[in-house]
């Protein structure tokens, strides 16, 4: 038989790649080499078929699935064209039609490389998954997804006839098991925070500028000084642990989180002193990195 080739096969051990040099295979069975079709069906069916993977290599998805679905219309039992479609629908993301499509592939057909490129193709299915979990409010339901789809990568690997390497599957669920873990981190300490009132909590800023030592834990006890006299800002509220000063309470939107206070909205509450306690570190990726104190009224 012979075999085709989109991209070459990718190291893909943390679960992300570009598409483009995803590597997929296709093959056509001798029945479908048009040298030795019989009637003019199957000459048409090998031209549609030979258009759409030209079409593939070319990036224009759209008109390969197109003559593809030509293909099959003449031929619905063609082992070959399924896989074609399923790679073509692959490549536009549309994964859950790509899996349904490798899958009657291999209902009329057995073949290990149908096999590998499933499995690669819900490989790349978690991964996007993974990345679309971290642009959700709450990203586990995306995650839990990842996961099963990972498995059932893992499931369709041809066993040692695979051309893949099973640890890049391994690792790719250890890498959702890890998020997985972290996500449930971060919505237990959202759940903490939205258990008090936006007006007693304050997000601590400027922490990196104080290399105390001190290592803050939940509800260790802290202190509010106003600075009413700090030439940079007249609403400044320093924050004290254990007798030293670790940071300011935050008072721009930029840099505090949006379920706490500003120093300039907790001012009044404060004379010049006032207790406060140590709430939680909230952490999630790059863009919610926030150290959360109460103030005690």
């Amino acid at each position: 038989m012979d075999e085709w080739h989109i991209g070459d096969p990718v190291d893909w051990g943390d679960g992300f790649m570009d598409a483009q040099n995803w590597g997929r295979r296709n093959v056509d069975d001798e029945e479908n080499d048009s040298h030795n079709s019989q009637n003019p069906m199957e000459r048409k069916r090998d031209e549609y078929s030979r258009k759409a993977w030209n079409l593939c290599n070319d990036l224009r998805y759209d008109d390969a699935l197109h003559y593809i679905d030509m293909a099959l219309n003449l031929d619905s039992m063609n082992a070959g064209n399924w896989n074609k479609k399923a790679i073509i629908l692959d490549f536009m993301a549309r994964y859950e039609e790509a899996e349904k499509c490798y899958d009657t592939s291999l209902g009329l057909s057995s073949s290990n490389l149908v096999f590998d490129n499933k499995a690669r193709m819900l490989r790349y299915w978690a991964g996007n998954l993974i990345e679309e979990s971290k642009k959700k409010p709450d990203g586990l339901a995306t995650l839990y997804d990842a996961w099963e789809i990972n498995r059932r990568a893992i499931d369709a690997l041809p066993g040692d006839k695979s051309e893949e390497d099973i640890k890049n599957y391994f690792n790719q669920r250890d890498t959702i098991e890890f998020y997985i873990d972290y996500e449930k981190k971060y919505q237990k300490n959202v759940e903490t925070i939205n258990g008090y009132a936006k007006s007693e909590l304050f997000t601590i800023s400027g922490m990196q500028f104080y290399r105390t030592g001190i290592n803050l834990s939940a509800g260790m006890a802290l202190k509010l000084v106003r600075e009413q006299e700090n030439e940079f800002d007249r609403d400044a509220i320093a924050v004290y642990a254990k007798g030293e000063k670790i940071g300011y309470v935050a008072n721009s939107e930029y840099t505090k989180y949006e379920r706490t206070s500003s120093a300039s909205e907790l001012k009044n509450e404060i004379q010049s002193v006032a207790q406060a306690e140590y709430v939680v570190y909230l952490d999630r990726y790059a863009d919610i990195q926030f150290a959360i104190g109460r103030l005690i009224k």
